[in-house]
């Protein structure tokens, strides 16, 4: 694997209800829905969401009572086009919920497939990846397949939504993957940032056909160092990657990683994206090309939710105007997950994970918060 260092620090991740509860964080975002306030203990974490080839919005996310520890199911609501209505009764993701019962699935991922199909990952305890797919006419997705790939079979997770390439004539069908794997001290493994290649096949019973794994980027390097949440978009020929980064579990800069998906062996350029601590984060190709970068503040207490627009994202990132877009005053927030609902106009998904025993009026709720272009 051809690793090329771009920085030094990598050796060769309307309702109007303005004015709740500490959110938004500022003047210039409003939050426009409500999605779901989950019931009883239960808690709307980790959302995502994407448009539809008809124009609705799709989200999923992990409905359980805390954030690990306890049995949680992946729910789906629909939206309309402006993100303003949604499902009176958002419903379980998986046409049959109990091919999972008992386990507790999470971080639910979608990308959208050449036919309109919705691909969705998601990973269980003890490090498996599960994917299911979701048609243009149906109401569900479909029983879960586990993901495997050579070489990262020790424990593999996800935290980014897959990616359908673009054909380039040679290549169609093409799908990554962004996973993470963990160190194992009983093998020897060292783990670290990761993307599965497989071929998407959407006749028949649509499923994906594994070709191969590869690194992105590895543990101790330097020592210390973990690497774990890739995240894709594609701008031409070039994949943009976002890793999280931590230093001895601290926080430390993200990393930004570029290469070309069409050649056999990645080369990558990194990029240490100095100051600018983002745990859970989601990128976003605009219309107009730029990207919009949203994510976890690990800098900020309570790392709370905020956006960065990068003008020019296949060249060297710097650090912009940093847009606070959602603060519920709770330590346990952010993974957000944004679209762009018209041009300029951006939608981003934020939840409130406090218990309802401390804020009985909006805990366990996930809301819609919209943002303009002009405010990065």
């Amino acid at each position: 694997m051809t690793q090329r260092p771009r920085w030094l620090g990598i050796v060769a991740a309307p309702l109007l209800l303005t004015g709740l509860l500490a959110q938004p964080a500022a003047a210039d975002v409003s939050t426009v829905a409500k999605i779901i306030q989950e019931p009883g203990e239960y808690e709307a974490r980790f959302p995502d969401v994407l448009t539809l080839r008809d124009g609705r919005l799709m989200a999923v996310w992990h409905r359980a009572t805390a954030h690990a520890g306890s049995v949680g199911t992946i729910q789906l609501s629909f939206g309309s086009a402006d993100g303003r209505k949604w499902s009176e009764n958002p419903t379980p993701a998986l046409a049959n919920p109990g091919t999972m019962a008992g386990i507790d699935t999470r971080d639910p991922k979608l990308g959208m497939m050449p036919d309109g199909s919705v691909l969705m990952t998601f990973f269980v305890p003890g490090g498996k990846v599960y994917y299911s797919v979701w048609k243009p006419g149906w109401t569900r997705f479909t029983d879960p397949v586990r993901l495997t790939a050579p070489g990262i079979d020790v424990g593999i997770y996800s935290h980014g939504g897959p990616l359908a390439l673009a054909d380039n004539g040679s290549q169609t069908g093409q799908v990554l993957i962004p996973v993470y794997t963990v160190d194992n001290d009983q093998t020897g493994y060292k783990g670290g940032a990761h993307f599965i290649r497989a071929t998407y096949r959407p006749t028949g019973d649509p499923r994906l056909e594994v070709s191969s794994a590869h690194q992105i980027i590895g543990n101790a390097n330097p020592p210390g160092r973990k690497y774990f949440e890739p995240s894709f978009v594609q701008y031409g020929n070039t994949v943009v990657t976002v890793v999280r980064s931590e230093q001895n579990g601290g926080g430390s800069p993200a990393i930004v990683v570029r290469w070309n998906p069409y050649t056999a062996t990645p080369a990558y350029e990194y990029q240490s994206f100095s100051d600018v601590h983002a745990n859970s984060h989601h990128l976003l190709t605009t219309a107009g090309g730029r990207l919009l970068f949203t994510y976890g503040d690990r800098a900020r207490a309570g790392r709370p939710t905020v956006g960065m627009m990068i003008g020019d994202p296949t060249a060297d990132w710097t650090k912009g105007k940093v847009l606070p877009i959602y603060d519920s005053g709770a330590q346990d927030q952010a993974n957000p997950s944004s679209v762009e609902i018209g041009t300029g106009t951006f939608l981003t998904l934020a939840y409130n994970a406090k218990p309802k025993t401390s804020d009985p009026k909006y805990g366990g709720t996930l809301w819609v918060v919209q943002s303009q272009a002009a405010d990065y």
